[in-house]
């Protein structure tokens, strides 16, 4: 019965599949043996599944019925505008949402899951560049407004003038940035796992070296030497950025604690994981209260003791490690946190690290490509380098646009050359302004047909 009825509607049918292919990878996570149970934890991700996609196709769907309002109410001059924003807005919705959804005692409520989102579907394009003036959810908007209208044979030839404009802003977004106006450095990027990492680093004339999440795992100034040789006499030394997990005798769960320093130091500074990852540092409220019900604290102790992260109070800030190299550093969950990088290039960040682990992924390419795809994004909306080690994924390096400059999945290091950049885009300046845009006209289109309504109501 739900399949004949999604046969005779093509564009829910066509959302299911979207969202169900961009959350498949749920399937495969390590939560699979949340507290030894394989079974708990496969149907626990089903559910998960299940609820994201029919979130996503719902709020998709009732976007889809404010703009045919829209569609019918307004000229193609006004409307095709109005289309961009709103779905734009809508976009932003489903990511929200979904985040709201399985927020939890650690969470906070900007932060987005934009797994399923439209422009996914194109940031590996030349239209990235359009990013730097519209962000993330406005190129989303295009994407979507294009699609609703080659849907409708009637209005197929009107994609004509989003896609000319979308294609416009590319061109002007590239040749706009495309230079960054900083010094040249080199940075050293790391692939390895938990239990197999790469010998000592040995510095040559690298200024920077990032390691992956728990990189910097049980180590202190007394050992930091085993990672990355060490020299107290150097003029010039090589800063290092990676983390750690903290525990806390008597406290619920550990800290994430990014650490960095210099080869001339040692570790010198730290700052506390600031946004977490819903389900895998921080339970949700939802899931919570589902094994209470069914009794089953012991997995909700595990998951406290052995998975649950403790928040950091404030936002990271970026890393100084010279004049000009100013780093904006996040570990791991930021990479779907474009906000996080924006707020880096606006405190002065001159180029984007990031300090992973994707080993609860079990090596799932399709979250490797979301994942990558979304760092794309931040080097190229915000002009910014961005550099990515990894546990038990691909390290990999981009350009300000867009460019792998280097990119290693074994266990092992790569050196690539990276330059800062100080240029703010226009999407750093103002970020998700479209976001704000469809907001407005969703409330005006709901407003103005309420009232319709009830003009036509008074006049029965």
């Amino acid at each position: 019965m739900i399949v004949s009825k999604l046969k005779k509607q093509p564009a829910i049918l066509g959302l299911v599949v979207w969202f169900s292919f961009m959350w498949s990878w749920a399937l495969q996570t390590d939560s699979l043996e949340l507290a030894g149970s394989k079974k708990q934890g496969t149907i626990l991700a089903i559910i998960v599944l299940i609820i994201n996609v029919s979130l996503s196709v719902f709020i998709v769907r009732k976007f889809l019925s404010i703009a045919k309002i829209t569609q019918e109410h307004l000229d193609a001059k006004f409307y095709i505008p109005a289309l961009v924003v709103i779905f734009a807005f809508a976009d932003y919705a489903v990511g929200w949402l979904n985040a709201i959804l399985w927020i939890g005692p650690q969470g906070r409520i900007d932060s987005l899951l934009p797994i399923g989102s439209a422009s996914l579907l194109v940031l590996r394009t030349p239209f990235i560049f359009s990013t730097r003036f519209i962000g993330l959810y406005g190129l989303s908007g295009f994407v979507l407004t294009i699609i609703y209208l080659v849907s409708q044979k009637k209005y197929r030839a009107l994609s004509l003038a989003p896609l000319l404009v979308l294609s416009l802003l590319s061109i002007i977004g590239w040749g706009f940035y495309r230079h960054p106006n900083g010094t040249d450095f080199k940075a050293k990027i790391v692939s390895e796992t938990l239990v197999q990492r790469v010998p000592q680093i040995v510095p040559k004339d690298e200024a920077l070296v990032v390691f992956p999440e728990y990189g910097l795992e049980k180590i202190t100034n007394k050992n930091v030497d085993s990672r990355i040789a060490m020299d107290k006499n150097d003029k010039s030394p090589t800063y290092f950025v990676g983390s750690t997990q903290l525990y806390t005798r008597g406290r619920i769960g550990h800290q994430n604690r990014m650490l960095s320093g210099n080869t001339r130091d040692g570790i010198t500074d730290f700052q506390d994981k600031y946004r977490l990852i819903p389900g895998g540092e921080d339970l949700p409220y939802i899931v919570r209260t589902g094994l209470r019900a069914t009794g089953q604290k012991n997995t909700l102790d595990y998951f406290s003791f052995a998975k649950s992260v403790i928040k950091g109070p404030v936002q990271l800030k970026p890393v100084d490690i010279g004049n000009t190299i100013s780093v904006g550093v996040a570990v791991c969950s930021s990479i779907i946190a474009p906000q996080d990088y924006r707020s880096f290039a606006l405190q002065g960040a001159t180029v984007f690290a990031n300090s992973a682990s994707l080993k609860p992924f079990n090596g799932s390419r399709l979250f490797a490509w979301q994942q990558q795809s979304f760092g794309r994004f931040m080097a190229v909306a915000n002009s910014r380098y961005f550099l990515q080690s990894a546990n038990s994924a691909t390290a990999y390096a981009y350009d300000n646009n867009g460019s792998i400059i280097g990119k290693i999945s074994s266990n092992d290091t790569v050196s690539i050359l990276a330059k800062t950049n100080g240029t703010l885009t226009l999407y750093t300046h103002v970020g998700e302004y479209f976001v704000l845009l469809g907001g407005l006209t969703t409330t005006f289109v709901i407003i103005k047909q309420y009232m319709r309504g009830r003009y036509h109501d008074k006049k029965k």
